[in-house]
């Protein structure tokens, strides 16, 4: 049975998500992985958003395997709550700039 992910994506411009979000389904392609819903936000600021935390909780609820995300800085550019974040989500994320699981 393949892994399930959420997509998500978040960008201060509009444009750059729709790019974002295409990554990240040809990431899914590449990986076997089926997107089963995708988060996609106009946010800017340094501290994770409340739709990236209820993204990370969904995956934790079981409603997909995986959250895949652009690279790291899209979940939290403060680092405090970044290092929080990879810690406690190591396992759930998925980085398609680096084609790795984490």
């Amino acid at each position: 049975m393949p892994r399930t992910a959420i997509l998500y994506a978040r960008s201060g411009r509009r444009d750059n998500l729709d790019e974002q979000v295409r990554e990240l389904q040809e990431w899914c392609d590449r990986a076997g992985v089926v997107p089963v819903s995708t988060v996609a936000e106009v946010a800017i600021g340094l501290r994770a958003s409340r739709r990236c935390r209820q993204v990370l909780a969904d995956v934790v609820a079981g409603l997909a395997d995986l959250v895949v995300i652009r690279d790291v800085s899209r979940l939290s550019e403060d680092v405090a709550q970044l290092e929080q974040i990879i810690s406690e989500y190591w396992s759930r994320l998925a980085i398609s700039r680096d084609d790795r699981h984490w």
